[in-house]
């Protein structure tokens, strides 16, 4: 059982291609209803994978099967758990084949990871995706580093969302929220807001099949 992050986030990464994911069968069935809605095999397969590593994540801190772990919906529509351990705070964001869970104990926390797609059109996307002063950036970056810029602007927007629970609506006024950009596999980014002042230390894990 892994020890709950006091005063730390703990992020743990996923490959959902990696072979022995489980299948839907023993989800919930709401997400097996879910999964069965995505048309693609592949969207499909990652998105039933992404599940079972939110929830294997999960049941290194609940000593749960990860089959048994309920979930339920929160403020915003965020999962939270039942029972005992529903003061634990945890998000998950995935894309292309790589996801990424955050732990946090007493404070919402937020999570997005992307991947940094070259042949998107960035400097038409930005102004209607981003902020200004992130939009600025993408147009001032050399042409060679806006879709990084951009991403990286995305994901950090996406997490003080999630950890909110808000999406991409404008966070409350007033609302304390703290962000920092995460280093992961190379062609991705990543970012973790947490409700607080700073953003405490961070503590890296995988999880596996």
């Amino acid at each position: 059982m892994t020890a709950t992050p006091e005063g730390e986030i703990h992020v743990w990464e996923a490959d959902l291609d990696a072979a022995g994911w489980p299948g839907p069968q023993s989800l919930p069935a709401a997400e097996r209803e879910r999964a069965e809605r995505l048309l693609r095999p592949l969207g499909r397969r990652r998105w039933v994978a992404a599940r079972w590593a939110l929830r294997g994540v999960l049941g290194r801190y609940t000593d749960l099967p990860p089959a048994e772990i309920e979930l339920r919906a929160g403020d915003g529509g965020k999962p939270r758990l039942e029972g005992a351990e529903e003061g634990l705070r945890f998000n998950l964001s995935h894309s292309h084949g790589l996801a990424a869970v955050a732990v946090a104990v007493g404070a919402e926390v937020g999570i997005d990871i992307e991947w940094i797609d070259p042949d998107r059109d960035i400097e038409a996307l930005a102004p209607r995706a981003l902020d200004a002063t992130g939009a600025e950036r993408v147009v001032a970056a050399p042409p060679a580093r806006k879709p990084e810029v951009f991403h990286a602007a995305w994901t950090r927007r996406e997490a003080v969302g999630k950890c909110l629970g808000v999406g991409l609506a404008s966070p409350p006024p007033g609302a304390r929220v703290a962000v920092a950009p995460l280093e992961v596999r190379p062609g991705f980014a990543a970012a973790v807001a947490i409700a607080a002042e700073s953003v405490p230390p961070l503590r890296r894990f995988e999880i596996a099949p």
